[in-house]
């Protein structure tokens, strides 16, 4: 049975059944920050208490997780530098790795094209039970895990909760999801560090949007 990684459920939640990213455009960042949440989980790293927090890698043992694994491989190299630079930069794309997980379970396929690689869905078994799992933690919070809340203040911090689970929690509105979620009673240090991390994902997310818009015009 594959172990499923923050990144990882991530990554079914922001691609579309014909593979492609859905619902935003930064899905890059977002599986980069959903690493760095995750293995702060894992006490494998540590975010400095600045302004602008920086990574501070602890434990460079292997997790056994190919995501997991080539993450921190890339943020050893990156030490020191601000969690801004670290979802953005090159190594800290994990989309290949995730969905070669993936693929080889039979979740999803390889679909190569004369630029891109996209990841068609195969088998939405793994994809199903997430969101139940999560419209579960949702109606009742005594349920929600440390990395359903995790995942859950990614989507809410990316803007995308509500168009992600709206089918599977009828009736709720964006507003009342949101709410939920921030309610989510979460006793860690990475769950502080994940809303660290979304605060710098979405001003560079921001940034890179203004410089495009800048360019485009």
């Amino acid at each position: 049975m594959m172990t499923q990684t923050i990144p990882g459920e991530l990554f079914l939640l922001l691609t579309n059944d014909a593979g492609r990213q859905d619902s935003t455009y930064y899905r890059k960042q977002a599986l980069a920050a959903a690493a760095v949440a995750e293995l702060a989980l894992r006490e494998k790293i540590d975010l400095s208490e600045e302004r602008t927090p920086k990574i501070q890698v602890r434990d460079t043992a292997p997790t056994d997780l190919p995501v997991l694994d080539q993450a921190l491989d890339a943020l050893a190299t990156l030490d020191g530098k601000a969690i801004s630079t670290v979802i953005s930069h090159r190594s800290m794309d994990l989309t290949e790795v995730i969905g070669e997980g993936f693929a080889a379970v039979g979740a999803v396929r390889r679909k190569d094209g004369w630029f891109t690689t996209s990841w068609p869905t195969h088998d939405d078994t793994l994809e199903r039970a997430l969101r139940a799992r999560l419209a579960a933690g949702l109606t009742d919070p005594a349920t929600a895990s440390l990395q359903d809340g995790i995942l859950l203040e990614l989507l809410r911090a990316l803007g995308i909760a509500h168009r992600i689970l709206k089918d599977d929690l009828p009736g709720l509105g964006r507003r009342e999801l949101d709410q939920r979620i921030k309610a989510l009673d979460l006793h860690h240090p990475a769950a502080k560090a994940v809303k660290r991390i979304m605060v710098d994902m979405t001003a560079v997310m921001m940034t890179t949007a203004a410089t495009t818009t800048t360019v485009i015009s």
